[in-house]
C-alpha cells in the first residue's frame, strides 16, 4: 500500500506544484483549501485518499488496482446436507455476520467455505442415546452430534 506524506507538512510551493500536476488552480491561495483541493483531485484521478485513523497526521493514497488485488477470492465447497429425521425442514437456516442463508437439504449446492468452517462445523447438539449393556441394563448416554450433517461432493474451489 503506497502512502502519501502528510500534506500539511509540505511547503506551499510543493502543494501548488502538485495541484498543477492535477490541473487544479486556486484564485486565492489558502493552505487548507489547497490540501482539500489536492485530496479531491486525487480522488477524481482514481485514487482513494483515506485519513489514517491511528495517526491523524498521516494520509494514505491507495490506487484502485491495489485495493482490488488485496481482495481475497471467495472459495466455495459443493456439499449435500442430509435429513436426520422426517420432522426436518427441507432447508437449513444459517445466520453469519448479519447475512442469512437458507440452504436446501438433499441437493448438491455450492456453499461458501467460510460458512462450513465457521458455522456449520461448530453447530452441534447433545442427544440422549440408549446404550444396552451386556447384562441387559439400559443406560442413557449423551452424545454430541453434528446439527447439520453433510457430505462434501467437491472440495474447495474459487467462485466464478
Amino acid at each position: 500500500m503506497s502512502r502519501a506524506p502528510n500534506f500539511y507538512t509540505w511547503k506551499d510551493s510543493e502543494l501548488i506544484a502538485e495541484l498543477e500536476k492535477y490541473g487544479v488552480t486556486l484564485e486565492n491561495y489558502n493552505r487548507k483549501e489547497a490540501v482539500d483541493a489536492l485530496k479531491a483531485a486525487m480522488l477524481k484521478a482514481g485514487h482513494i485518499v483515506i485519513e489514517d485513523s491511528d495517526a491523524d497526521d498521516k494520509v494514505k493514497a491507495i490506487g484502485l488496482e491495489e485495493l482490488k488485488k488485496d481482495v481475497p477470492k471467495l472459495m466455495l465447497t459443493r456439499v449435500v446436507f442430509h435429513n436426520t429425521s422426517e420432522l426436518d425442514l427441507p432447508f437449513i437456516f444459517i445466520g453469519h455476520n448479519g447475512r442469512a442463508f437458507y440452504l436446501p437439504r438433499e441437493v448438491e449446492i455450492d456453499v461458501p467455505t467460510y460458512l462450513l468452517d465457521s458455522c456449520i462445523k461448530d453447530a452441534v447438539e447433545d442427544k440422549m442415546v440408549q446404550q444396552v449393556m451386556s447384562n441387559g441394563d439400559i443406560n442413557w448416554i449423551i452424545r454430541r452430534v453434528q446439527r447439520f450433517p453433510y457430505s462434501v461432493v467437491k472440495g474447495s474451489f474459487p467462485a466464478p
